[in-house]
């Protein structure tokens, strides 16, 4: 409990969250035996997967650590006021990072290409960016004029011109980039239609919405390939794979804990207090204050 104390200390950031009244030190407690908990459960699959942490991993984790707060003299001497040495600061960061190999093993081995395409497919709108021009207008026949003579290379001179919308009219009647989700959420869902049913370079019939009418110009439609968004789709799904596989190792362990501290919870993998009638939050995955 003093190393992580210690930690958080060093981090500004509380040992535990105290919940219905709970003392910090009670919080402390149970967020240091969680940690520790669920350290436990990773041990045997570091073993049997042959995952260590080289002495320079440890090394770097430290120096960051030390050039933080004001180096290594300073370090020691916070680690001094509470009875630690430099050698149990190294031995919870060589933990610490083996938890974190431990974490990325697991999901480099159940995330897989196929998951991670097939999620990609499904969302593919998060990485899809669209650039959208309109000219707004108040009549519908001054409107159906500017449509039939709009073309892509003088749309921006016609919204100068004809658009009552001032915002984008300056700027050649350019709504901006955006995410195609944001874009589906943020605009008319008529316009959204519209504008999504077009070919690049494309420009609508006039769209009739609550603000008038409009002319519609998709400038351009780029969809980031599923190499480039791979490894952000794997961090969004990280949290959901590890905890997945937390659950398995939690049905195949027995874990007691004393009721002093508090139960252990399957659902977050977290100790809360016995009394507490809700799960304290708490994600599948390391909580400790980073190094």
């Amino acid at each position: 409990m003093v190393l992580f104390s210690f930690l958080s200390g060093l981090s500004g950031a509380p040992c535990g969250s105290p919940v219905d009244g709970e003392s910090a030190d009670a919080a402390c407690a149970r967020f240091t035996l969680t940690n520790e908990i669920q350290e436990e459960m990773v041990k045997a699959y570091a073993v049997t997967h042959d995952i260590t942490v080289e002495d320079r991993a440890v090394n770097d984790a430290i120096e960051q650590l030390q050039q933080s707060i004001g180096g290594r003299d300073q370090v020691e001497t916070s680690l001094a006021q509470d009875g630690l040495t430099l050698a149990d600061l190294r031995a919870l960061a060589r933990r610490l990072l083996l938890f974190g190999e431990v974490q990325d093993a697991v999901i480099a081995d159940r995330l897989g290409d196929e998951e991670l395409r097939a999620l990609y497919e499904e969302s593919k709108d998060q990485f899809t960016t669209v650039e959208v021009h309109h000219i707004l207008l108040e009549d519908r026949d001054d409107a159906e004029d500017v449509a039939r003579e709009a073309t892509a290379e003088n749309f921006a001179r016609l919204a100068q011109l004809r658009s009552i919308d001032p915002q984008s009219a300056e700027s050649g009647g350019n709504l901006g980039s955006y995410p195609e989700s944001q874009f589906r959420s943020q605009f008319d869902p008529l316009f959204v239609d519209a504008a999504l049913g077009l070919p690049v370079g494309g420009i609508s019939d006039v769209v009739e919405t609550q603000f008038g009418f409009h002319v519609i110009y998709l400038a351009s439609r780029d969809v980031a390939t599923f190499e480039d968004v791979r490894d952000q789709l794997s961090a969004q799904q990280a949290s959901r794979v590890f905890g997945e596989w937390m659950r398995e190792r939690y049905e195949d362990v027995n874990v007691e804990v004393n009721p002093r501290y508090g139960r252990l919870d399957g659902a977050t993998f977290s100790v809360v207090p016995v009394r507490s009638t809700e799960n304290e939050p708490a994600a599948p995955t390391q909580q400790t204050p980073g190094l």
